[in-house]
């Protein structure tokens, strides 16, 4: 007697393996870009990224084609992403450092089903320059744009740069054509350690690249680049406090007007610090010229100075400028400040000799009156004696 045993499979697992084979027959793949490019313009950092579209997909109707461009930020450090619908893009990158970059294709309509598709990448790196010892490119590298009228940047040599190394600085802004060098030196000891901008020369918001170069007749020297925001580094010029008033109930009013220049009122933020002799100072930050302080014992000597820097909403600096004169109350002269002292000399020399003149010329009086005197008495005398018998 034979035995039949009967497999039973649940109808819903037959579907999908029903389905799985259908779909798996229907794999759709996307090729990559072609032709990758990385193009260096000689802008000092902004490259050209170029590629050309696969070739597979020249007679596409059906679905959009983008591009996916992911590269790797050598400023801050992290991979950046773009989708664009063009063949290429302008991205900035310090040259003293590798440069990477990938593009995928991604297709997007009915031809997927309505999802998005990447094709896999395409990839190129540029390889910094190696050309010099990296100990030998220059260090301490800092710029600082005074009151948005000048720019002064300084470096100091690299610590393995021969003694009499010779360092060039040039600079780029989207305004050039071409990198130019820079327009004045700082020298010490006849050696380029800065260099100066006119404000002509300089260009906010937007990149502005330098790269420090330089040689050497014993060995090569490294070049070093630098990116810039010209607004983030601007320092305004230091204020000065021109009013101090005591207020009734212990309060103290401060007020002070911007310096005039290139720097609107409006982009100006104001650190106040005050502190009673022999305390700690005491800092509050403010967007207004005008102060109120509470509880201040007029009688006790307190002083007060001021700084400023460029606020949120022009900048995103924290360059603040130098603090203004100390100024006090009750009111306490600095003591090298010698100008008060020679007023004072100056009113006194002037006093002692208007007391002389007029000691002088009331003596000059006196004496006129007393010869006058004299000679009408001398003149009554004579006449007696020629009138006597």
């Amino acid at each position: 007697m034979i035995n039949k045993t009967t497999l039973k499979i649940p109808v819903s697992l037959v579907i999908l393996i029903y389905l799985t084979v259908c779909s798996s027959a229907h794999v759709i793949t996307v090729n990559p870009p072609t032709d990758l490019q990385i193009i260096d313009p000689g802008h000092l950092g902004q490259l050209y990224v170029r590629w050309h579209p696969p070739a597979s997909l020249e007679n596409r109707k059906d679905c959009t084609v983008r591009y996916q461009l992911q590269y790797f930020n050598t400023y801050d450090g992290e991979w950046e992403t773009i989708r664009t619908s063009h063949l290429n893009y302008t991205a900035q990158f310090n040259l003293g450092k590798e440069t990477r970059v990938k593009v995928q294709t991604l297709l997007r309509g009915q031809c997927v089903n309505g999802t998005d598709l990447l094709s896999v990448p395409t990839e190129k790196t540029l390889l910094s320059s190696e050309n010099g010892p990296t100990e030998s490119k220059v260090t301490d590298f800092a710029c600082i744009f005074y009151h948005r009228e000048y720019m002064e940047c300084n470096w100091k040599k690299g610590k393995e740069a021969p003694p009499h190394s010779k360092y060039s600085l040039f600079y780029w802004h989207k305004k050039m054509n071409q990198a130019m060098e820079c327009p004045k030196y700082i020298q010490t000891n006849g050696v380029n350690t800065g260099c100066n901008f006119t404000s002509n020369s300089l260009m906010e918001f937007t990149e502005f690249n330098i790269c420090v170069n330089g040689s050497s007749k014993e060995t090569p020297l490294r070049p070093t680049y630098f990116m810039l925001q010209l607004q983030n580094i601007v320092k305004p010029a230091a204020l000065e406090i021109l009013n101090i008033t005591a207020l009734e109930n212990a309060k103290i009013r401060l007020k002070w007007t911007p310096i005039k220049g290139k720097i609107p009122n409006h982009c100006l933020e104001y650190e106040i610090q005050h502190r009673q002799e022999g305390q700690e100072w005491i800092s509050q930050q403010i967007t207004e010229s005008t102060f109120i302080i509470f509880s201040i014992d007029q009688h006790e000597k307190h002083c007060f100075r001021v700084r400023s820097k460029l606020n949120i909403y022009c900048a995103d600096s924290n360059v603040w400028s130098d603090w203004s004169k100390q100024h006090c109350i009750p009111d306490a002269r600095d003591p090298n400040d010698t100008s008060v002292q020679t007023m004072a000399l100056c009113v006194l020399a002037t006093m002692i000799l208007f007391t002389l003149t007029l000691f002088l010329w009331i003596r000059r009086q006196i004496s006129k009156g007393k010869g006058v005197k004299e000679g009408i008495l001398l003149g009554v005398e004579c006449e007696q004696k020629m009138n006597s018998p």
